[in-house]
């Protein structure tokens, strides 16, 4: 099923009746998340940007062809999708930033230090999968979105996105065995 967001609707018809603060919103609201996408997929902080802004510049563009305003967030979904593949497509150099730790306070800094590298070690395990299968593990991970949300901005049935996400889930756990294996042999 597809959530539909009617304050998203509403922010839209706003916006196509003149009010430009309306867009502002919907640009607050969504840039952090589309960002945190499109880096996930391009693994670059410079074509992130490139691309995030080139998404809310097009969905200037052509907002008045959204069929279904309520639908925003998954037509603002995958024009970035097409945006980030437009990039890999003509783009063949890896990854060229690192990303940063996330720390998250803990009791001591034994604990500190064994979630940075889990959370190193997920990061970069995911950075390896295809990006077919980091992109669906991001929409339902991270993003949260349904198989029929993540159907709709792959371009995919719903079937397949979950045959992709099972792939998917297990290629992470494949990647992830040989960093558990040898903890659990310590």
């Amino acid at each position: 099923m597809i959530v539909h967001d009617q304050d998203d609707a509403a922010r839209v018809e706003r916006y196509l009746n003149g009010e430009e603060r309306a867009f502002a919103e919907l640009y607050a609201k969504y840039r952090p998340r589309l960002a945190a996408y499109c880096y996930r997929l391009l693994l670059d902080a410079a074509r992130t940007e490139e691309a995030v802004q080139a998404v809310f510049a097009r969905a200037v563009e052509s907002i008045r062809s959204l069929r279904n305003p309520s639908s925003f967030r998954s037509w603002l979904f995958t024009m970035a999708r097409n945006e980030i593949y437009g990039l890999l497509r003509t783009a063949r150099a890896g990854p060229t930033v690192e990303l940063s730790e996330d720390v998250w306070d803990t009791e001591t800094p034994h604990e500190n230090a064994v979630r940075g590298e889990v959370v190193r070690m997920v990061r970069e395990a995911l950075d390896r999968l295809k990006v077919e299968y980091r992109e669906v593990l991001i929409l339902r991970q991270f993003e949260g979105l349904s198989y029929a949300e993540i159907a709709a901005i792959t371009g995919n049935s719903i079937s397949s996105v979950e045959s992709r996400l099972f792939k998917a889930r297990r290629a992470l756990t494949r990647e992830l065995e040989p960093y558990f294996d040898s903890r659990s042999e310590s």
